[in-house]
């Protein structure tokens, strides 16, 4: 009883860390792609909204998040952008933002 107790504890460990990890790699993604496209990052932060167990490109098993963002392009509106991860790696990030409203 002992070991499953402790099983169960390590692997709840091991899953919030990954999260932890998992959030600061969207914060940075996130974050590079405001500077390359001259926007605001608002909150500086991300917030999980979807959380499943997806196949890798190689066929391995693996925990995907879905983060969302807000950005803003003037300082006044507010703007949506996501960006899905598995384990530390991009997905996919995608940005609401028309190219020619940033000229």
């Amino acid at each position: 009883m002992e070991i499953l107790f402790i099983s169960l504890l390590l692997a709840a460990l091991a899953f919030w860390w990954y999260g932890t990890v998992s959030r600061e790699t969207a914060i940075r993604f996130a974050r590079e792609a405001c500077k390359r496209l001259q926007v605001q990052l608002l909150d500086e932060t991300v917030s999980l909204t979807k959380l499943r167990l997806q196949r890798t490109n190689r066929g391995h098993m693996g925990i995907a998040r879905w983060y969302t963002f807000e950005f803003s392009a003037s300082g006044i509106d507010r703007r949506f952008g996501s960006v899905s991860l598995i384990g530390d790696k991009l997905l996919d990030m995608h940005l609401d933002v028309d190219v020619e409203e940033l000229s």
